[in-house]
Parts: structure tokens; C-alpha cells; sequence
């Protein structure tokens, strides 16, 4: 088989149709498979799902349900020489995937190729950073990782041994795309359109409690503690820099305290680490509310940043399971090959 299309989905009763009339429709062109991972939604995502010509696949236990454990628990059902990753609440653009095969064919020493992935409304500083990248690219790009999903090879997925680490509340397309990279495999970012994002309907506090509760910052941590000791540490370190802005700030004000201390006849560490921290935000704010042209907005950087760097601490001190667990699914019809 040429192609599987795995497709993530959590309760998507609202997007799962244009979703699954998109995918079916470009599958169809390579007898490809359409294998909809579904983590046990409590809406009518499965129900929607049977009326197309696909497979679907859930989780056993809901303890194993995620992001990256749906793109793993897919990748255990597929069959494809391709496989297309894909979110439930994506659509698919037309003959973006024949573009995707063709370079993939040409191009033997590159892992997986992506497109521009355009949300259909911009709502939260996320989604503004999305359209700044996808606006600004207009060639072909070799990237760090395909970030919203992309077209693989699985001649390059088997070389590395898994396609997603299953424990990863998040990061699992930064996890793979340094452990290709790390293996001598390339990943390219095509200037077309791929796919059509609707995402959360959300503010930006509304975002930042959603990824706090769901541990999806925490992910960023960790992320690392999975990569430390092996050959892509420094690749992981150097693609996750920015949840470690807070961080550095806090060493900076600790050195100034250090510094302080010793060229000061000030007694009390305690006074002049606050001092220094206060200098250090004051000026961090300062700088923020210029380029950003907002006092709030530079504030809600402020707890940004340390909402990251509190998740990184919790998330490195967290034990990771091997990835290489199988997990358990079940499959509610049976396989189809599209032709």
C-alpha cells in the first residue's frame, strides 16, 4: 500500500466531515487507507466517522489516550510505504499530497515533507505566529521538524524505531523530527498550502490554562529528559530555547545579586537579589511594551514565560516510559483500502 492518512481526533463532531471528505478524497487517489485514531470522544466524532469509507481505531484505556500516543497507536494499524499525519480538526488541501510523494520519490535522503498550514481564524498570539511562518515562506525550506503534521516515509520512521514517543502530552513532531535529524535524515517545508486549521476557540488566558491543564507545557520538560545522554540533546535543547527565557532572566538577576554582594557593602543577599530582580523585569517589561505596543501584551509575555519555565522544571522531574511500549486499541470496522 502507498499511502495511509492517520487522523488524530478528540471529540471533532464539528470538523470530522470536512476533515474525512478531504483525506478519503486524496487517498482515493493512491488505493490508500484513512485510519481515524479516535481517543475515546464522548461526542458524535465516532458516529460521523462510519459513514465514510475508512478505518477507525480507539483507545482501550483511557490512560493512554494523547496527542502522540494517537499518531503511535495509528502508525501500529498502518500499512503505507507513506504516511500522512493529519489533526481532526484539519483539512486537507487538494493535491498537496501528490507535490509531498513527488519530492519524498526524487528526494531518497529526505525523511518527510510538509506545506503551509493556514488557520482559518487568528485568535490568539499561537495562531498569529503561525501565519507570520507560513506567510514568510516562499521557497523550499529544510526545517527542524514538521510541526502540524506532514508526510513521512516509513522507511525512515522504521530506521528510528517508532513514529511518536506515546508518553509525550506534546512536542511528539519536535521529538521525531531530531531523532531523524540526528540519524542523517532530512525533513522539507514546501511553500504551498497544505492543510486548513480551526483550532480552540479561545483567548489567550483561555489557551494558557488549557495547555497548563492538559500538561502540554509540561511536555517541554519532559521532552528533554527523554533526549538527555543521547545524540540529539543539543538539537532538542537548541529547538525548545525560548520555555527557558524566564530562566535565564532569574540567573541573570542571581548573578547581578552575586556581583552585588561582593562590590557592595550590602549584608543582606536577600534585599539585593530583589532589587536585581526588579531591575531585570522592569527592564524586561520596558522592552516588551515597545515592541509590542502593549502593556498587557508585555505582561502576559511576562507569565507566559513563567508558566513555561515552571511546566520545564515539572516536566523534566517527571519519569518517562519507553516508547517502544505497544499500546493496546481496538478496531470497530473493518480495513478498507480506498480504490
Amino acid at each position: 500500500m502507498k499511502l495511509s492518512i492517520l487522523i488524530k481526533a478528540f471529540n471533532e463532531e464539528t470538523m470530522i466531515s470536512n476533515c474525512l471528505e478531504a483525506a478519503v478524497a486524496e487517498a482515493l487517489k493512491y488505493g490508500g487507507e484513512v485510519i481515524l485514531v479516535d481517543s475515546l470522544s464522548t461526542d458524535m466524532t465516532v458516529e460521523i466517522a462510519r459513514r465514510y469509507p475508512i478505518r477507525i481505531v480507539q483507545f482501550v484505556h483511557k490512560a493512554d489516550c494523547g496527542c502522540a500516543s494517537a499518531v503511535q497507536l495509528g502508525y501500529q494499524y498502518a500499512h503505507g510505504e507513506y504516511l500522512y499525519i493529519l489533526d481532526g480538526d484539519m483539512e486537507l488541501q487538494y493535491g498537496f499530497l501528490s507535490l509531498a510523494l513527488n519530492y519524498l520519490e526524487s528526494n531518497p535522503d529526505v525523511a518527510g515533507v510538509a506545506g503551509k498550514l493556514l488557520d482559518t481564524s487568528i485568535k490568539t498570539r499561537g495562531d498569529k505566529r503561525r501565519a507570520l511562518r507560513a506567510a514568510g515562506l516562499q521557497e523550499i525550506t529544510e526545517v527542524l521538524d514538521l510541526g502540524g503534521g506532514g508526510l513521512y516515509r516509513r522507511k525512515a520512521i522504521e530506521s528510528i524505531g517508532y513514529l511518536a514517543h506515546r508518553w509525550l502530552p506534546a512536542c511528539e513532531e519536535a521529538e521525531l523530527g531530531v531523532r531523524l535529524r540526528a540519524s542523517g535524515w532530512r525533513l522539507i517545508r514546501l511553500p504551498e498550502v497544505a492543510v486548513l486549521h480551526t483550532g480552540h476557540s479561545e483567548n489567550d488566558m483561555q489557551m494558557l490554562c488549557r495547555l497548563w491543564r492538559s500538561r502540554r507545557m509540561h511536555a517541554y520538560g519532559m521532552y528533554l529528559r527523554t533526549a538527555f545522554g543521547r545524540p540529539w540533546w543539543w538539537l532538542s535543547v537548541g529547538q525548545v530555547w525560548y520555555v527557558f527565557a524566564a530562566l535565564s532572566l532569574h540567573a541573570v538577576a542571581i548573578m547581578l545579586t552575586i556581583i552585588g554582594a561582593i562590590y557592595t557593602e550590602i549584608t543582606n543577599p536577600i534585599f539585593v537579589l530583589a532589587v536585581a530582580e526588579l531591575f531585570v523585569w522592569f527592564g524586561v517589561a520596558v522592552v516588551l511594551t515597545v515592541k509590542k505596543k502593549s502593556i498587557s501584551g508585555a505582561l502576559f509575555s511576562v507569565l507566559e514565560w513563567h508558566c513555561y519555565a515552571l511546566a520545564l522544571v515539572l516536566g523534566f522531574m517527571t519519569s518517562v516510559s519507553s516508547p517502544m511500549i505497544p499500546i493496546n486499541g481496538k478496531e470497530l470496522n473493518k480495513p478498507k483500502i480506498l480504490q
